[in-house]
């Protein structure tokens, strides 16, 4: 097996995306101790990731902010060819990501043959369709001589951060042995998202029938989302929404009994924090790869439209303009998943 000395692990894409990068992340640690990691991502990806031991630097690129653009591509491109990489490890099927591991001079570069720009890596790996995205990334680390091993998604969450998240709950009057439910109702995409009034109904039932306390998360653009849920709520909820840092909200989650969510970062936040998941699923399937990773979980969807998936990533607005996927996926459906993780979770139910 060849040895290295500086890795460059590139994935820019998704919070979630980062996240089912960690089981490649610990693979390459350990099939290569000798070599110090390090990871190029966005900042949200920063922020998730930032102390995890494996890595010897997270790089944060703010491709859609302030380093958006040719010119700062380039410089991007020209500052890790100073770092002398000797190896690109490339998960992320992107054009943009392809072309930076080139441009940075790296020798070895290996990514996925599904790639566009496929023909810039030294070795590729086949893209497995049917496995889920996390194992799909560790055949990188395989094909490099890495042992065939699973690893989980794992998030590090400083003491710090795990205080100001217990005491953000405690002031919101959580008391130590109360149960804690969290709900997620945003994603980017919005055809991801469940109907706001069944997230409502679901939320005020779990209070009532479990004596739960539920917090609404999500980031500070969706205060509007999770106010609107709020609102017709006969219980009182918390509300979370751009309230917290990523690594916060994994420190509520680790604290929660139950997560229910639609498909989206938060998701596989949750399985990192190994909390019992309700999974909502309207224009996308698990059969994707992108479904939870992980145990003690549920997946909620409505099997048998033809119309599913839809697309990768969801979209805007339903191409047929019914959005069946997620109108006939009711409260009832959602909550028989919610007790049957509660009841079959010694987490999911305090002693």
């Amino acid at each position: 097996m060849k040895e290295y000395k500086k890795i460059l692990i590139i994935q820019t894409a998704f919070i979630g995306d980062v996240v089912l990068a960690t089981p490649l992340i610990q693979s390459l640690s350990k099939g290569f101790p000798g070599a110090k990691l390090y990871l190029l991502t966005t900042p949200k990806g920063n922020e998730v990731l930032n102390g995890d031991p494996c890595l010897a630097n997270i790089i944060p690129y703010d491709k859609k902010g302030q380093q958006k653009g040719i010119f700062h591509f380039l410089k991007v491109a020209e500052e890790l060819r100073k770092m002398k990489f000797d190896l690109a490890v490339v998960p992320h099927p992107s054009f943009r990501s392809s072309l930076l591991a080139f441009l940075c001079g790296i020798p070895h570069r290996i990514g996925f043959d599904r790639n566009a720009m496929a023909f810039l890596f030294t070795s590729k790996v086949p893209y497995q369709l049917k496995f889920h995205e996390a194992k799909r990334n560790l055949e990188l680390a395989y094909a490099l001589g890495s042992q065939k091993e699973d690893y989980p998604l794992r998030i590090y969450i400083s003491n710090k951060d795990r205080e100001i998240s217990r005491d953000f709950i405690s002031k919101n009057g959580v008391l130590p042995g109360d149960p804690l439910i969290g709900i997620n109702p945003c994603s980017v995409w919005p055809t991801k998202r469940w109907i706001p009034e069944r997230f409502a109904q679901v939320s005020d039932a779990l209070a009532n029938e479990f004596k739960a306390r539920i917090i609404l998360v999500g980031g500070r653009e969706d205060g509007w989302l999770v106010e609107k849920i709020a609102l017709p709520m006969k219980t009182r909820p918390i509300l979370a929404a751009g309230r917290l840092t990523l690594k916060q909200l994994a420190g509520v989650m680790e604290r929660c009994q139950l997560f229910i969510t639609n498909d989206s970062g938060p998701l596989h936040i949750a399985m990192a924090m190994k909390t019992p998941t309700v999974a909502i699923f309207g224009p996308t399937t698990i059969n994707l790869g992108f479904g939870p990773y992980g145990e003690s979980f549920r997946v909620v969807e409505k099997a048998g439209l033809s119309c599913r998936p839809c697309g990768k990533h969801g979209g805007q607005k339903c191409p047929l303009k019914s959005f069946n996927c997620m109108k006939e996926i009711t409260s009832d459906d959602v909550m028989a998943a919610a007790r049957e993780l509660i009841q079959g979770s010694c987490r999911a139910c305090p002693c």
